[in-house]
């Protein structure tokens, strides 16, 4: 992050500093409006399949343009072979600072010139410190597209017809794995958290209601197998394209030991499952402090309570309990 903090410091900066920040954060008007963009965003795709580029209007195929130049810029820093790593590839952090300089050109090829937008855009792919990525980044293409919005980049009709979802937020999911898999990023926070992905959970909400009409109940609950072939459905839902990837990164676990709570979406109504995901994006993603912790502030996401005002009572009474338990420590020899 620090690349990028560096690069774009004067119009983004982390407002969730603290308990007491975070609690306004829990209760914000910003909080509130990605969480009514993203329900947007779900209504918009009901029973609507995925789109291809020579199918989506223009600003959304300029959207579609940009993430694949994005994931063909990868090739210029492939991973060397044997090279020394304890997770992923060091060569992520030269991919994201070519990333972090390249957004203004990418941004400017929507029709647009702002640096919170491409800061934004930055933010989307992961971090180039721990070499992860979580839903945290998957939330910040969210604002990426919010502040498009709010920018006249999209239309109401872009947004409304599920062609940002179909085919703008699709495009960004094939890009996310296309980095993960060259680089070997490490999934933030606890591997496999939702027991559904071990990075993204938007696509999973998006792609239940893609399905909301049809048929569901395609695992074999005598085997912990699929009963469909989801690469072969992949086109009609981010669910499928999703279900595909996890499937053969588990090798020959059953889904129902690899991905339980997965597993239990492939038996479930589809309208019940982007209920559920919905909530659970709004509790586990937005309600978390180490994931929203890292969210970015500026004139296109504000942060809509008083930053001005220095440290809380709370944060400085933390701060002298900290600092007596490390006296306390060192008198002890305890720690360095």
């Amino acid at each position: 992050m620090a690349a990028l903090e560096e690069a774009f410091g004067d119009v983004v900066q982390r407002q969730i500093t603290d308990d007491a920040s975070f609690e306004k954060w829990k209760t914000s008007a910003a909080r509130r409006e990605i969480v009514a963009f993203v329900t947007r965003l779900n209504n918009s795709c009901v029973n609507k399949s995925n789109l291809r580029l020579d199918e989506a209007p223009p600003q959304v195929r300029k959207l579609m343009e940009l993430l694949q130049n994005i994931a063909k810029g990868c090739d210029q820093y492939l991973p060397k072979p044997g090279e020394a790593r304890r997770y992923g590839s060091p060569m992520f952090r030269d991919w994201h600072a070519w990333l972090v300089s390249s957004t203004p050109e990418l941004v400017a090829s929507l029709g647009a010139d702002n640096a919170e937008l491409s800061a934004r855009l930055a933010a989307s792919f992961g971090d180039r410190t721990r070499i992860d990525y979580g839903t945290g980044h998957e939330c910040a293409f969210i604002v990426f597209l919010l502040g498009c919005f709010k920018l006249q980049l999209i239309t109401d009709g872009d947004v409304d017809s599920g062609a940002v979802v179909c085919g703008a937020f699709a495009e960004y999911v094939r890009t996310c794995r296309v980095v993960q898999r060259c680089f070997g990023l490490e999934p933030a926070g606890s591997k496999g958290v939702w027991a559904l992905d071990d990075y993204q959970l938007l696509p999973f909400l998006f792609g239940c209601s893609q399905l909301s009409d049809e048929t569901h109940g395609f695992g074999d609950e005598d085997t912990g197998l699929l009963t469909v072939n989801a690469s072969s459905l992949s086109g009609r839902s981010m669910f499928y394209e999703c279900l595909a990837f996890v499937d053969e990164s588990t090798g020959t676990t059953p889904l129902d030991v690899a991905a339980p709570i997965l597993f239990n979406l492939t038996m479930q109504p589809w309208r019940v499952n982007a209920r559920r995901l919905l909530r659970l994006f709004d509790e586990e993603v937005l309600g978390q402090k180490p994931v929203v912790q890292h969210m970015l502030f500026g004139e296109l996401l504000r942060a809509d309570w008083d930053v001005s005002e220095g440290p809380s009572e709370e944060s400085e009474r933390l701060a002298r309990m900290k600092a007596v338990m490390e006296a306390a420590n060192r008198k002890l020899g305890i720690g360095s």
